[in-house]
């Protein structure tokens, strides 16, 4: 088992990571949120604050909130936002885009994260992977 997984270590980021990722304003509401997601079949957007990241919603978020009886219509985006910087003392979960699916399957677990932000060497947001595009990175290289 120990082989496989070494031997899928060639497998980069960037070959298998969403490009173009899926982006809300901060002043958005909730709903503007969802229906991104449904109509861009995600299950996370990232939240842009005058064309930085400012952080990310998910779907696991939104239905928490729809489940307690939240207007997600009325109810705006920074208030809920899984809140991050690119730099500072709480970064995004982020991983560089020429970094390995392996490592980036390793990062994903150890923050019990679905997807992270992929940035390129100027740590400007490229695209985001999720447990799913890693896994598939894996798989052709084993």
């Amino acid at each position: 088992m120990m082989e496989s997984t070494e031997q899928a270590t060639g497998a980069r980021v960037g070959e298998f990571m969403s490009r173009d990722p899926a982006t809300v304003p901060y002043e958005g509401t909730l709903d503007d949120a969802l229906m991104v997601m449904i109509e861009r079949g995600r299950n996370s957007v990232l939240v842009m604050d005058d064309g930085r990241l400012a952080g990310l919603i998910d779907d696991t978020d939104i239905g928490r909130l729809v489940a307690k009886s939240v207007d997600i219509k009325r109810a705006l985006v920074r208030d809920f936002v899984t809140a991050c910087v690119l730099t500072g003392n709480q970064p995004c979960v982020q991983i560089k885009q020429d970094d390995t699916v392996m490592n980036a399957l390793r990062v994903m677990d150890s923050w019990t994260a679905r997807q992270i932000v992929v940035v390129d060497e100027k740590d400007e947001v490229v695209g985001t992977i999720s447990v799913l595009d890693a896994l598939k990175g894996w798989k052709k290289k084993v």
